[in-house]
């Protein structure tokens, strides 16, 4: 093609490519821009304030406010405020605020529960427990008697067992080359090691038991009930012979065998712990909230063993625990806290104080509770715990119980009165406690 030919065609067909490229960009004709509605702003929803009574020292209190914590967190749309007293003042603040109608605790911290269910102080919840098939196996059985009442009702779910041991010091023992208590011993063996270690000189005191509330422990040891049952009983068994063998039994470790201090010392749980830390006792009964303050001991080692057994094993297995108020206006959050608080999670955030013995056997059989490397038989206190029983809680129980603490027991545990005499001439008023408390026709 000549040169002037392929001249006149480029410009051409550029002006052909450039109207091209030009209608490919220019402006096309759009609907007018409709402007998307503002969302809905989410309103924002206040969180549901629920209150959670308690006792206890400062100590519980800031195991109790971490507790909260960690609930809050997981469950922000519920918010936690407390109500805390004194152990003195508790019951009778709250119970005062129940029967006067006065705004009372969502959540409430509590012992001996069916007491006060009669009253109806508290939510069933046995509805909810079933619309969830919420799982009752972990909890020991005899920590739920206090909260299921009957057929159709519970109440609540337990937070700890106040399981009794004996703990020793070993150091003692060693120097006064006497063996050291092992499980399944009697009170035969400990009326014998005490004697020894009397008998040796190495302490002021061989052994020492509490007087008030848990002489019952001892009763069921010598393989007699206290009453005919513990929520609604109708007769004591306070009059038979073997109630009075166990009084007199440890009552004679004081004044005749001159191995356990007086009856004032008795009374403290707190004047026991004391000579044991300065090792001016040998043997001390209690339970696992003594654990924190012995582990701080470092002039000797000690150890635990269950309770010595009369004619059969005996202990306790009776806590305080949670419950809901029948007024509270909030009953599923107060459902979603109970729950928080008696789960693994919940009980494992107690239960890491070594304040008390877990009420889930899950719990109590982690290495949370049971401590590899412990200075002490952590498994005594799950034995015991297995054959342990409730106290008895009924309207009425504590009337009969501070009649025998205050009135009936303390010349016997002085020695100025034997035991079978003792309870003979209570046993009239602690019936008649008995018939006036006697419930409606259940």
């Amino acid at each position: 093609m000549p040169f002037l030919m392929r001249a006149y065609i480029c410009p051409v067909f550029a002006l052909i490519i450039c109207l091209a490229l030009t209608a490919c960009f220019s402006p096309v004709s759009l609907p007018p821009t409709v402007e998307p509605p503002l969302p809905t702003p989410t309103p924002q929803v206040e969180p549901v304030t629920l209150t959670w009574s308690f006792w206890g020292d400062p100590w519980e209190v800031e195991i109790n406010e971490r507790v909260i914590r960690v609930f809050e967190r997981e469950n922000p749309q519920i918010k936690i405020e407390t109500f805390h007293r004194p152990w003195n003042d508790y019951f009778i603040d709250l119970r005062a605020k129940f029967d006067q109608g006065e705004p009372v605790p969502d959540v409430l911290f509590w012992a001996q529960a069916p007491i006060d269910i009669s009253k109806g102080y508290f939510l069933n919840i046995a509805p909810l427990i079933e619309a969830e098939n919420y799982d009752l196996e972990d909890f020991y059985p005899g920590l739920m008697v206090h909260f299921k009442t009957g057929a159709d009702t519970i109440y609540g779910f337990p937070r700890d067992s106040d399981t009794k041991v004996i703990f020793f010091n070993k150091r003692l023992f060693n120097r006064a080359d006497v063996p050291l208590p092992q499980p399944g011993w009697t009170w035969a063996d400990l009326r014998a090691t005490a004697l020894a270690l009397k008998e040796a000189g190495v302490t002021d005191y061989s052994f020492a038991y509490e007087v008030n509330y848990w002489w019952m422990i001892y009763m069921w040891q010598n393989d007699i009930q206290v009453f005919d049952d513990k929520l609604f009983p109708t007769r004591t068994f306070l009059g038979e012979p073997e109630a009075a063998e166990a009084i007199q039994y440890f009552a004679d470790l004081t004044n005749v065998d001159q191995v356990t201090p007086p009856y004032e010392t008795l009374r403290s749980s707190e004047e026991i712990a004391r000579l044991f830390k300065e090792q001016k006792l040998a043997m001390a009964f209690g339970n696992h909230a003594l654990v924190p303050a012995f582990s701080q001991i470092d002039t000797f080692d000690w150890d635990v063993v269950g309770l010595p057994q009369g004619k059969r094993r005996g202990n306790l297995a009776t806590g305080a625990g949670y419950v809901i108020s029948a007024r509270t206006e909030h009953p599923e959050e107060a459902w979603t806290f109970l729950k928080f608080l008696a789960s693994p999670k919940g009980q494992a955030i107690f239960t890491e104080s070594g304040l008390a013995v877990p009420a889930r056997r899950s719990v109590a059989e982690s290495e949370i509770f049971m401590k590899p490397g412990a200075r002490y038989k952590v498994k005594a206190f799950l034995d015991e715990v297995e054959i342990g029983e409730a106290n008895p809680a009924f309207p009425g129980a504590n009337d009969i119980i501070d009649l025998m603490n205050n009135q009936v027991l303390p010349p016997v545990w002085r020695g100025e009165q034997d035991a079978a005499s003792a309870i003979q001439a209570a046993l009239p008023q602690i019936e008649q406690i008995l018939e006036t408390n006697q419930p409606p026709e259940r």
